[in-house]
């Protein structure tokens, strides 16, 4: 069941959708409704999809401000870094992106319900001719994609720009830039995670690689969710942008990002799960999620099962309540086990290819 509410914690629109719907793309559900004549679901879907796409636009935009700012800083003008940053990446902050094929598109919806005045008494809706939904359902789809494209270019960015990090200054680097822009990001957005129930963060993590990150075959955002008692967990065939670097894009036949001799860690570090060859663009899920959390609150926030096999699941958890976290995630970034974390068995050292 959809439910598009306004969440107090984050002052905005959220989906808090049951576990069934939860994970199918706002695209979809936007063009049911649209074929079912329900107007104002339908324009509220619209705009909820434009916030869902703008919110991970404008974080990956933050992201490469302060990746410019650190690479300028660090290499001799550090009194300009801040102005060179924010003026380098001012086109894509400030470009309005998807926002007249939102109006565009809200305007279709409208126009597909004129009908010619007769009402049936016995229906709840008057009478609307069905072929006057494609023009709505086709300019959804050009807003996704006018946020799509550029935001598999700015990952690839990232990815690149990081690389560039650490061919110039070493893989620790790495590790010093994504601390910077942490808070920025991921500290902004979680600001709240410890007041909001599990459904609620749930639905924030699930938002951000749905509408924000395209995930799934068909690059809408479509997801598994399933409920395992003491933990919700993601699963993602395949991830919208990791993922995609590392297999290519299912919907345009894109191959993988060329990633250069520098493209992936030569050394293990417990911020990259102790493991080489790890994309550097990866390697934030394992810092802002686990190694960084782990250090401030003593388990991890949302941790994952990254896997090296590039065509497996790449499948998330949140826990219920997170003193359930399981003993096996806290050895992989290096972290105590807490002598009361559960143990179903799970060996840390072992891959996890759809959380299996």
């Amino acid at each position: 069941m959809i439910k598009l509410e306004h969440n107090a914690r984050l002052g905005r629109m959220l989906r808090m959708d049951d576990l069934a719907s939860l994970g199918v793309s706002t695209q979809t559900l936007t063009e049911d409704a649209i074929q079912a004549g329900r107007l104002d679901e339908a324009l509220a879907l619209v705009d909820y999809f434009h916030q869902e796409m703008r919110i991970m636009h404008d974080i990956l935009i933050t992201w490469l401000t302060d990746i410019v700012r650190y690479i300028v800083a660090h290499s001799g003008t550090s009194e300009q870094a801040d102005q060179v940053s924010t003026q380098l990446l001012a086109t894509w902050r400030d470009y309005a992106f998807g926002v007249d094929l939102q109006e565009r598109c809200k305007e279709a919806i409208r126009a597909s319900h004129k009908t010619d005045g007769t009402v049936d008494p016995a229906a709840a809706e008057p009478a609307i001719d069905l072929l006057d939904r494609k023009p709505a359902i086709d300019l959804l789809d050009r807003m996704r994609l006018e946020f799509k494209v550029p935001h598999d270019v700015l990952v690839a960015w990232i990815q690149d720009l990081l690389a560039h990090i650490a061919e110039t200054w070493g893989e620790e680097a790495v590790l010093d830039s994504i601390l910077e822009t942490h808070q920025s990001i991921w500290g902004d957005r979680y600001e709240n995670w410890d007041t909001m129930t599990p459904h609620e963060k749930l639905a924030l993590t699930v938002e951000g690689m749905r509408g924000g990150h395209f995930s799934g075959e068909r690059r809408r955002g479509d997801m598994t969710l399933i409920d395992e008692g003491d933990r919700f967990k993601m699963i993602m065939e395949l991830c919208g942008s990791g993922g995609v670097l590392r297999r290519g894009d299912p919907e345009t036949g894109r191959p993988p990002h060329p990633i250069g001799e520098h493209g992936v860690n030569v050394d293990p570090h417990l911020w990259t799960w102790g493991k080489m060859g790890i994309h550097w663009y990866c390697s934030h899920c394992c810092i802002a999620m686990e190694w960084l959390p782990g250090r401030k609150r003593g388990r991890p926030l949302r941790p994952l099962d990254h896997v090296m096999d590039r065509d497996a699941p790449c499948t998330w958890y949140v826990y219920k309540d997170e003193a359930d976290t399981r003993a096996y995630h806290y050895p992989r970034s290096g972290l105590d086990t807490p002598p009361d974390a559960p143990d179903e068995g799970e060996d840390w050292r072992t891959e996890y290819p759809g959380g299996s």
